[in-house]
């Protein structure tokens, strides 16, 4: 059973009633009061989910969910604010990788409801939503709206990286490293490979876009409807 926990807070008077109210409803907490704690009880005990205060001492949760989205594109992140909540922020929480922004005052039921339904989901699927399209990425087929299509396993790997990094331009190297661990230019077809099979799933959503960035990388760029 997926049940384990890491919330990252440093606001005591927020964070114990969370937890015990957690625990209450069959759930395992870690608690942390900074991100350095929260990185290391992280790589220590590998949580289902995540929740990740912004306003941290030292390092603010934007360092601590890039640093865990440098090697985990998986494990769910849900990240809380009390002052953080313009869109810049939103935006810039979004394209770190967090599958919600919050802001505070938490309503526990609530929160509660996203953390079940989350963790419900099957283990390595991820869920985007793009305009009108609805993509669930598995390990070996990617749905658009219902219709599934078979894709290798770094295929879906490389559409998730790119989709929780849209609007940025993302370098091949990266890419590279990221998903087949060899940063070497002699791994740049398998790359130019996987594009191009990613490019064919998506032909029906021209809302959605792989762009080449020459000399760079690759852009996943979303459009309006």
């Amino acid at each position: 059973m997926r049940n384990k926990i890491l919330l990252i807070e440093d606001d005591l008077g927020l964070a114990i009633p969370l937890k015990d109210y957690f625990e209450d409803n069959g759930l395992m907490v870690y608690h942390t009061v900074s991100g350095e704690e929260g990185l290391s009880c992280y790589t220590d005990q590998k949580p289902d989910l995540i929740i990740l205060d912004i306003i941290l001492p030292n390092k603010s949760g934007f360092d601590v969910i890039a640093e865990i989205r440098d090697k985990d594109l998986i494990t769910p992140i849900i990240l809380m604010t009390g002052t953080e909540f313009d869109p810049d922020s939103q935006i810039k929480g979004y394209s770190l990788g967090a599958i919600n922004f919050m802001q505070k005052p938490i309503m526990p039921q609530a929160l509660l409801a996203l953390i079940k339904h989350v963790l419900s989901l099957p283990n390595k699927m991820q869920q985007f939503q793009i305009g009108n399209t609805m993509i669930h990425i598995h390990n070996q087929h990617i749905e658009l709206n219902g219709e599934r299509f078979h894709v290798r396993e770094k295929d879906a790997r490389v559409f998730e990286f790119l989709l929780a990094r849209k609007n940025q331009t993302i370098p091949r190297s990266l890419l590279l490293k990221q998903i087949w661990l060899d940063d070497h230019p002699d791994k740049n077809n398998l790359l130019d490979g996987s594009i191009l099979r990613i490019r064919r799933v998506l032909k029906k959503h021209p809302h959605i876009q792989i762009k080449t960035i020459y000399g760079s990388g690759y852009l996943l760029e979303t459009t309006s409807l």
